[in-house]
């Protein structure tokens, strides 16, 4: 008897548990709807559908702790604590998922998904930063205290709901107990795939997106599934670096992506002579401007009446660029990476991970420093930041520079405005150091969003007024379109300086990553995830790249030393410059045949070898090192 009440019991947690998850799911739709764009009835069934399904394995997970502590052992000991305990883990379970529900709010708003591997690549961030921008940009403690008011009411709904009676059979116990002990593992199964018995008619969170709609897809997936997804992408990522790799593999791969297998080290296995510089005159200065979330987006037809992006637009008219261009990584640090070391991302750290054979032959910092040119590091935030300060002067850096060492500002968490920073930089030029590359990194487009853009003179009100429809017009919406604004309009004056007192100097400019603007409704991958590409500087012209271009940040330093390298000059580079390259890949989008895509979706299994070698590559010069067995 004591059996059948507690299973009961677990049942009512199981029951409770679902039902708060689906409301939570449905909230959130409510809290996006404006995102819905064109989704139909059919589409929001799908969501109920999928979405009930999958989290029966989320209420089942939660409750399983309970049948394990809680039932089984009050079914054999009398004085066990059975409801006890259970009554405490369903509160628990309750308050982690009110707490992960109204977390997931702000999540989405940054990331255009709910909980992702971002959740694991930011434990390595600057935890000060972040904890400030989640007080000022995204209201902690109003949220918190929403959090535990929820909490608290969902808590005793439950304490009642679990005080009501169960169901106590006056005969036939012991047949209904072992249909009870015999149902359970069917139970489990079905619950554990999805609503079925196998995995092919399962809801497995790989495939949950059903729905044309990118929000009811990610509602699909509740706050549990969102990070067992986090978790399992993070995994794998990792574990495809940790492989074992055997020497012919490796060189199997170096011979697939053009390079030499009999060479001495994996660097000199990559050595390409450059064709001779179209350069009137060698640049003295050349600049490198990675912009703190500058995507491509406003650069787009659609969006170009905003004006967001005036200086990208001239510098695309007077320049060679690309718009068909990739990050190397899903942020900041993953996306330097690529560019220190110059080899794709494959979930792994470079900057946490010393390399035993000094610098990275093929990163930006070496060609430079080999090409003759000084190098200089400018980080518009913290030293302490992802190691940045060791990394960079490891990785063929003469100096760095950062926030640290420019007047204190009270607006910025991750560092000085962009235009205090261009000015930093122009006072260090006016010295006179000789041939210099600049590489710099800027934070002004970054949440917390607080400066007082409209002082700099951001038209907030024309813009508004031409806020196409998949663009919200919230007021913490204009702010974010006032530092895209900002951190654009302050670049071309920069660029505009330089060039006035230089007239040589070379400038290439790029985003770190996009994927940070919180669109209405649903847009395509190259608005949501492209980033531009830009050369600009005397003597560069349009048909210095063909038309059909296309690249991520490895390729920008490869077309650097064919931009400036004279005829027979020898450099590093893993892949080709962007002159000869009309696809492109990143730890997760191709652009194959002018298209940009996922990777799981690309049907191209030469381009996909040719991926999978450049990985293996990467993974063996990180962890083992430069030598060739």
């Amino acid at each position: 008897m004591r059996f059948l009440h507690h299973i009961q019991q677990d049942l009512k947690l199981f029951i409770y548990l679902h039902v708060i998850i689906m409301i939570f799911r449905w909230s959130f739709i409510a809290i996006y709807s404006g995102q819905l764009n064109d989704a139909n009835m059919h589409d929001l069934w799908l969501t109920f559908w999928f979405g009930l399904r999958i989290s029966l394995k989320t209420a089942a997970a939660f409750t399983a702790v309970s049948l394990v502590f809680a039932t089984i052992p009050a079914s054999f000991l009398k004085k066990w604590p059975g409801d006890r305990i259970r009554l405490i883990w369903g509160s628990i379970s309750t308050v982690v998922l009110s707490f992960l529900f109204m977390a997931r709010i702000p999540y989405y708003r940054v990331f255009h998904q709910s909980y992702n591997i971002m959740l694991f690549n930011g434990m390595k961030d600057d935890k000060t930063a972040i904890w400030q921008t989640m007080v000022s940009q995204y209201q902690l403690w109003p949220r918190l205290a929403g959090c535990i008011i929820l909490a608290a009411i969902l808590v005793y709904l439950w304490y009642r709901f679990s005080q009501t009676k169960t169901w106590t059979p006056k005969q036939y116990v012991r047949p209904v107990v072992c249909v009870i002990v015999l149902f359970l593992p069917v139970f489990g199964i079905f619950c554990r795939f999805g609503g079925a018995f196998n995995s092919d008619s399962g809801v497995p969170w790989e495939d949950a997106g059903q729905t044309r709609s990118h929000l009811l897809n990610e509602a699909i997936l509740d706050d549990g599934q969102a990070l067992y997804r986090a978790y399992k992408t993070y995994q794998r990522a990792y574990s495809k670096a940790q492989r074992k790799i055997s020497p012919q593999e490796l060189k199997d791969a170096i011979r697939t992506l053009g390079g030499n297998p009999n060479a001495k080290t994996i660097d000199e296995a990559f050595l390409h002579k450059a064709p001779g510089s179209p350069l009137k005159t060698p640049p003295k200065e050349v600049v490198l401007v990675v912009g703190e979330n500058y995507a491509l987006w406003p650069l787009l037809p659609q969006y170009q009446d905003l004006g967001l992006c005036l200086s990208g637009e001239k510098l695309a008219k007077g320049g060679a660029s690309t718009y068909q261009f990739l990050a190397a990584g899903n942020g900041t640090i993953t996306s330097l990476n690529g560019l220190f070391t110059g080899l794709p991302y494959v979930g792994l750290s470079p900057n946490y991970i010393q390399n035993p054979d000094g610098a990275y032959g093929m990163g930006i910092g070496m060609l430079m420093k080999k090409m003759g040119y000084k190098t200089v590091f400018w980080y518009g935030g913290l030293s302490s930041w992802q190691d940045i300060k060791a990394f960079t002067l490891r990785e063929g850096f003469d100096e760095f520079h950062c926030s640290d060492e420019m007047p204190p500002q009270d607006e910025g968490t991750w560092g000085v405005p962009d235009g205090e920073l261009f000015n930093a930089i122009q006072k260090y030029m006016a010295k006179d150091t000789g041939k210099t590359f600049h590489m710099i990194m800027t934070t002004t487009n970054h949440p917390p969003f607080a400066y007082n853009v409209d002082a700099y003179g951001f038209p907030r009100k024309e813009v508004t007024e031409k806020l196409p429809k998949t663009i919200p017009t919230d007021k913490a919406t204009i702010d974010q379109l006032g530092h895209i604004w900002y951190a654009d309009n302050v670049l071309g004056k920069f660029i505009d300086d330089v060039s006035a007192k230089d007239p040589s100097a070379l400038f290439v400019v790029t985003g770190d990553h996009a994927e940070r603007f919180n669109f209405a409704t649903d847009v395509s991958l190259p608005e949501l995830s492209g980033i531009p590409c830009f050369f600009y500087g005397d003597g560069v012209t349009p048909n210095m790249l063909p038309p059909e271009a296309a690249g991520s940040h490895l390729q920008i330093i490869p077309t650097l030393a064919e931009f400036i390298l004279p005829q027979g000059a020898e450099y590093e580079a893993l892949l080709p410059p962007l002159t000869r390259s009309q696809q492109a890949f990143n730890y997760r989008l191709v652009i194959n045949k002018g298209a940009m895509m996922e990777e799981k979706n690309m049907h191209d299994m030469s381009y996909e070898k040719y991926i999978t070698a450049a990985n293996t590559i990467a993974i063996w010069r990180i962890l083992k090192g430069n030598a060739m067995p």
